[in-house]
């Protein structure tokens, strides 16, 4: 079967490094101090002397703790603005929110929702009337300044909100426009709102989108157009995409060892950059590794001048299939997943020292939070040469878990899902969340793409 790996959610032959290429990606956030941090910065010029109060929370999911999470925005907010500012520690309506301002300079309105995977908000400054003529005058101004602030769910929004089954599947299925895709990834890489798939082929890359049954494809590229051929490519070549976010827009590092050169691509798979190494997932960016005697190994360095330093210094094994996603813990500290596959036996580990390890796997993986408890999933193909006995398993991987004394360390593992795939899988990538659910992930098969919810 054909190795692939992609990462977890945005060339040519020759260097192109003079043109203009998106900054690193900014170091991992949690949702909620990203979308305060965000509203805090614009409203920087607003009068310190006020009052930050929430609305009640909206959103298209069941939230159980919808107001801790609406009033935990707000403090963080008033927080970050310093001192003069504070907060309510209860959501209330508009009206409510103006007559306990009377004392403030200004009112900091916040309406917090959770819609279509996201954690939104948005601020509006309302000016407070400083005595009974201005009240009577106009009792309710309108607001003089606005900030808008998004970020996708993680697993410490999702602590406030109703928890996600992952024990079902809805598969949505379109015929493949390509029966070779070798790698996928999943995420907004025109920065347009939406989230595409990426997928990298033998003959050219391409973003998709499934509609109706269909695979809709929105640009393709021919790897002939991209990079020469490798000297030596495997004869069961392995691949690689990630989408990664940047200041300024988001790009797509692709990896092939049938090419000679990974490549950086807008997100209309214009070329930004080359690279003489293979370019591999690493957390929310990519590393460039090198390919020794049929495996990814060795270690990692920046593809490109400017990015960030790897989170490891090395690819960590000998691996035929290899995925890594920077996720974030209920409590909402950040943290790195990697996985591999050596001589079909998976070998999982994170950054604060946790590893598992399973025999028998496939040569397809991905890693992500499908159901944003703070703990990550392992996707996986079947170890079968099979096709039609082939599918795809999902295994939660309780990190922290404590190992019964002669256990293995695969009782960390357990096995939440499974799909069967006929037609064999050919490539696995985890999307960002899109609603109240389950994040989705993309399936490639010999003659099908998949979401899967």
């Amino acid at each position: 079967m054909v190795a692939a790996a992609a990462c977890a959610l945005s060339l040519g032959a020759v260097p192109v490094a003079a043109q203009t290429t998106p900054s690193p990606p900014p170091a991992a956030r949690p949702a909620l101090a990203r979308v305060a941090d965000a509203l805090a910065q614009s409203l920087a010029q607003a009068p310190l002397r006020a009052l930050v109060v929430a609305a009640p929370l909206a959103g298209d999911g069941s939230a159980p703790r919808g107001a801790q999470l609406a009033a935990a925005i707000a403090m963080q907010v008033a927080g970050r603005r310093g001192s003069g500012s504070h907060a309510r520690a209860e959501p209330l309506a508009l009206q409510a929110a103006r007559e306990a301002a009377r004392s403030d300079s200004v009112l900091v309105y916040v309406t917090v929702e959770v819609v279509a995977g996201k954690l939104r908000a948005t601020a509006d400054v309302y000016p407070v009337p400083r005595n009974v003529w201005a009240r009577l005058r106009n009792p309710e101004p309108g607001p003089v300044a606005h900030a808008f602030a998004e970020a996708p769910l993680d697993a410490e929004v999702r602590t406030y909100l109703a928890p996600v089954p992952l024990v079902t599947a809805t598969v949505e299925r379109a015929r493949n426009f390509e029966g070779d895709v070798i790698a996928l990834a999943c995420g907004d890489v025109d920065q347009d709102g939406a989230p595409e798939v990426v997928a990298v082929s033998r003959r050219r890359v391409s973003t998709v989108r499934l509609r109706g049954g269909r695979v809709q494809i929105l640009n393709s590229r021919a790897w002939t157009d991209l990079a020469g051929v490798a000297p030596a490519p495997l004869r069961e070549p392995i691949g690689f995409a990630s989408i990664v976010s940047a200041a300024g827009g988001g790009f797509v590092d692709v990896g092939l060892t049938d090419r000679a050169r990974s490549l950086r691509l807008d997100g209309a798979l214009r070329t930004l950059a080359s690279f003489p190494g293979l370019a591999v997932p690493d957390g929310g960016a990519s590393a460039c590794t090198r390919i020794a005697s049929l495996v990814v190994t060795g270690p990692l360095g920046p593809c490109h001048p400017g990015d960030p330093a790897p989170l490891a210094p090395s690819v960590g094994g000998q691996y035929d299939a290899f995925a890594s996603a920077r996720l974030v813990s209920a409590r909402g500290k950040p943290y790195t997943v990697w996985a591999g596959r050596e001589r079909g036996a998976l070998e999982v580990r994170d950054d604060e020292g946790n590893k598992a390890g399973l025999d028998g796997i496939g040569a397809q993986l991905a890693v992500g939070d499908l159901d944003q408890d703070g703990e990550p999933e392992i996707l996986a193909s079947l170890d079968t040469m099979n096709p039609l006995e082939d599918a795809v398993v999902v295994r939660s991987w309780a990190r922290g878990a404590a190992i019964p004394l002669g256990a293995g360390s695969s009782t960390r593992l357990h096995e939440v899902l499974r799909i069967p795939a006929p037609a064999g899988v050919h490539a696995i990538a985890v999307c960002p969340p899109d609603g109240a659910g389950v994040a989705p992930f993309v399936v490639a098969t010999a003659d099908e793409l998949w979401v899967v919810r």
